[in-house]
C-alpha cells in the first residue's frame, strides 16, 4: 500500500493579539500544543492567500480589533493508505480529533 503526504487547511481564531505577527505565532503555538504529543510529527505553518489585485502571496491572516482569523496549513504523512481519499480521511480524522471545532479542508494529497 502506498504512502501519502496530506495537506489540510484550518481556520484558527486568536483573541487579544497585539499584531498580525503575534496572531500567527499564537495560532501555530496553540495548534502545536493540541497536537502534541500524539501528532508531534505534523508540520504546522501559516498559509498563503493570493492578492486579488496583484496575485502576490500574502499570509492568511485577517485581524480586526485585536481578534484574528489565521489560516493554518497542516502537513501529515499517512502510511499504507488504500487510496488518496483514504489517506485524506485518515489525516482529517486524526487531526480533527485533537482540533475540535476547527474547520479543516483537504488542500492536497500526493504520493511519497
Amino acid at each position: 500500500m502506498p504512502d501519502y503526504l496530506v495537506v489540510l487547511q484550518g481556520a484558527w481564531v486568536v483573541r487579544k493579539a497585539k499584531s498580525v505577527t503575534d496572531a500567527m505565532n499564537i495560532a501555530v503555538a496553540e495548534a502545536g500544543k493540541r497536537l502534541t504529543p500524539d501528532l508531534d510529527f505534523v508540520e504546522i505553518d501559516v498559509g498563503d492567500t493570493e492578492c486579488p489585485q496583484c496575485n502576490s502571496p500574502l499570509k492568511s491572516v485577517f485581524m480586526v480589533a485585536g481578534m484574528a482569523l489565521v489560516g493554518l496549513i497542516f502537513e501529515m504523512k499517512v502510511f499504507n493508505a488504500q487510496s488518496e481519499e483514504h489517506a485524506a480521511k485518515i489525516a482529517k480524522s486524526e487531526i480533527g480529533k485533537r482540533l475540535q471545532r476547527v474547520p479543516l479542508e483537504v488542500i492536497e494529497v500526493r504520493g511519497i
